[in-house]
Protein backbone atom coordinates (compact mmCIF):
# COMPACT_ATOMS: atom_id res chain seq x y z
CA UNK A 1 0.00 0.00 0.00
CA UNK A 2 1.33 3.83 -0.93
CA UNK A 3 0.28 6.64 0.89
CA UNK A 4 0.04 8.31 -2.51
CA UNK A 5 -2.52 7.50 -5.36
CA UNK A 6 -0.54 9.45 -7.84
CA UNK A 7 3.63 9.85 -8.39
CA UNK A 8 5.13 11.62 -11.12
CA UNK A 9 9.23 11.75 -11.70
CA UNK A 10 10.59 14.41 -13.83
CA UNK A 11 13.21 13.08 -16.30
CA UNK A 12 16.12 14.05 -18.13
CA UNK A 13 19.17 12.22 -19.87
CA UNK A 14 21.40 12.79 -16.54
CA UNK A 15 22.07 9.71 -14.24
CA UNK A 16 20.33 11.73 -11.10
CA UNK A 17 17.42 11.60 -13.27
CA UNK A 18 17.83 7.86 -13.16
CA UNK A 19 18.20 7.55 -9.60
CA UNK A 20 14.97 10.18 -9.10
CA UNK A 21 13.22 7.34 -11.55
CA UNK A 22 14.90 4.18 -9.23
CA UNK A 23 13.41 6.45 -6.26
CA UNK A 24 10.06 7.08 -7.47
CA UNK A 25 9.66 3.03 -8.42
CA UNK A 26 10.94 2.40 -4.73
CA UNK A 27 7.89 4.74 -3.41
CA UNK A 28 5.44 3.50 -5.48
CA UNK A 29 3.22 0.82 -4.15
CA UNK A 30 0.08 0.50 -5.85
CA UNK A 31 0.13 4.45 -6.39
CA UNK A 32 0.11 4.97 -10.25
CA UNK A 33 3.54 6.61 -11.51
CA UNK A 34 3.92 8.62 -14.17
CA UNK A 35 7.39 9.14 -15.54
CA UNK A 36 7.06 13.14 -17.14
CA UNK A 37 9.68 14.99 -19.64
CA UNK A 38 9.19 18.26 -20.51
CA UNK A 39 10.36 20.03 -24.00
CA UNK A 40 11.15 23.72 -23.93
CA UNK A 41 9.84 25.60 -27.10
CA UNK A 42 11.47 26.29 -30.34
CA UNK A 43 13.38 29.89 -29.19
CA UNK A 44 15.89 32.23 -30.78
CA UNK A 45 19.39 30.16 -31.25
CA UNK A 46 22.28 31.73 -31.08
CA UNK A 47 25.97 30.80 -31.84
CA UNK A 48 28.41 33.06 -30.36
CA UNK A 49 31.72 30.68 -30.40
CA UNK A 50 30.95 30.43 -34.20
CA UNK A 51 30.89 34.58 -34.52
CA UNK A 52 27.08 33.67 -36.23
CA UNK A 53 23.49 35.17 -35.41
CA UNK A 54 20.94 32.38 -34.99
CA UNK A 55 17.50 31.55 -36.24
CA UNK A 56 13.96 30.41 -35.16
CA UNK A 57 13.98 26.77 -34.91
CA UNK A 58 10.83 26.51 -37.25
CA UNK A 59 9.58 23.00 -35.99
CA UNK A 60 9.34 21.43 -32.72
CA UNK A 61 7.54 18.15 -34.13
CA UNK A 62 10.68 16.22 -34.37
CA UNK A 63 12.08 16.96 -31.09
CA UNK A 64 8.85 15.91 -29.77
CA UNK A 65 8.46 12.32 -31.39
CA UNK A 66 11.89 11.81 -29.74
CA UNK A 67 11.25 12.82 -26.35
CA UNK A 68 8.18 10.81 -26.64
CA UNK A 69 9.82 7.52 -27.89
CA UNK A 70 12.16 8.46 -25.10
CA UNK A 71 10.31 8.57 -22.35
CA UNK A 72 7.99 5.62 -23.42
CA UNK A 73 11.04 3.48 -23.80
CA UNK A 74 11.89 4.63 -19.95
CA UNK A 75 8.15 3.51 -18.40
CA UNK A 76 8.26 0.14 -17.77
CA UNK A 77 4.78 -2.04 -16.94
CA UNK A 78 1.83 0.38 -16.33
CA UNK A 79 3.92 3.57 -15.81
CA UNK A 80 2.57 6.12 -17.79
CA UNK A 81 4.77 8.18 -20.36
CA UNK A 82 4.24 12.33 -20.28
CA UNK A 83 5.59 14.85 -22.68
CA UNK A 84 4.89 18.36 -21.76
CA UNK A 85 6.28 21.54 -24.01
CA UNK A 86 6.79 24.54 -22.61
CA UNK A 87 8.61 26.14 -19.66
CA UNK A 88 9.78 23.31 -17.77
CA UNK A 89 8.42 23.89 -14.46
CA UNK A 90 5.87 25.63 -15.40
CA UNK A 91 4.19 23.51 -17.23
CA UNK A 92 5.06 19.96 -15.00
CA UNK A 93 3.36 22.32 -11.76
CA UNK A 94 0.47 22.87 -14.09
CA UNK A 95 0.02 19.20 -15.53
CA UNK A 96 0.64 18.13 -11.89
CA UNK A 97 -2.04 20.30 -10.54
CA UNK A 98 -5.02 18.52 -13.99
CA UNK A 99 -3.34 15.61 -13.16
CA UNK A 100 -4.09 15.65 -9.43
CA UNK A 101 -0.52 14.03 -8.56
CA UNK A 102 0.25 14.08 -4.70
CA UNK A 103 4.06 13.67 -4.95
CA UNK A 104 6.23 14.87 -6.96
CA UNK A 105 9.98 13.33 -7.19
CA UNK A 106 12.83 14.88 -9.07
CA UNK A 107 16.59 14.81 -9.03
CA UNK A 108 18.80 18.02 -7.73
CA UNK A 109 22.06 17.52 -10.09
CA UNK A 110 23.85 20.94 -10.01
CA UNK A 111 26.04 22.29 -6.63
CA UNK A 112 24.42 25.17 -4.46
CA UNK A 113 26.60 27.50 -6.06
CA UNK A 114 25.49 26.94 -9.27
CA UNK A 115 21.54 26.67 -8.30
CA UNK A 116 22.63 30.34 -6.60
CA UNK A 117 23.73 31.96 -9.62
CA UNK A 118 21.88 29.85 -12.36
CA UNK A 119 18.37 28.89 -10.84
CA UNK A 120 17.13 25.08 -11.28
CA UNK A 121 13.99 23.28 -12.29
CA UNK A 122 14.02 21.84 -9.28
CA UNK A 123 14.17 24.76 -7.11
CA UNK A 124 11.34 26.44 -9.27
CA UNK A 125 8.85 23.44 -9.37
CA UNK A 126 9.31 22.97 -5.41
CA UNK A 127 7.47 26.31 -5.24
CA UNK A 128 5.14 26.16 -7.97
CA UNK A 129 4.33 22.78 -7.05
CA UNK A 130 0.95 21.74 -6.25
CA UNK A 131 1.58 18.70 -4.34
CA UNK A 132 4.33 17.51 -1.87
CA UNK A 133 8.15 17.29 -3.69
CA UNK A 134 10.82 14.77 -3.13
CA UNK A 135 14.50 16.20 -4.16
CA UNK A 136 16.65 13.01 -4.86
CA UNK A 137 20.41 13.83 -4.70
CA UNK A 138 22.53 11.61 -7.05
CA UNK A 139 24.08 9.06 -4.59
CA UNK A 140 27.97 10.21 -5.50
CA UNK A 141 27.22 13.72 -3.99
Amino acid sequence: MSAFSRIAVCVDDSSAAGRALEVARALRGTARLSVVHCVEPPSFLVNLAAGIGGGVMPDSGPLLEAATAWVASLAEGDEEPVVLQGSPAREVARWAREAGCDLLVMASARSAAERSVLGGFSQRLTLDAPCSTLLVHPRDH
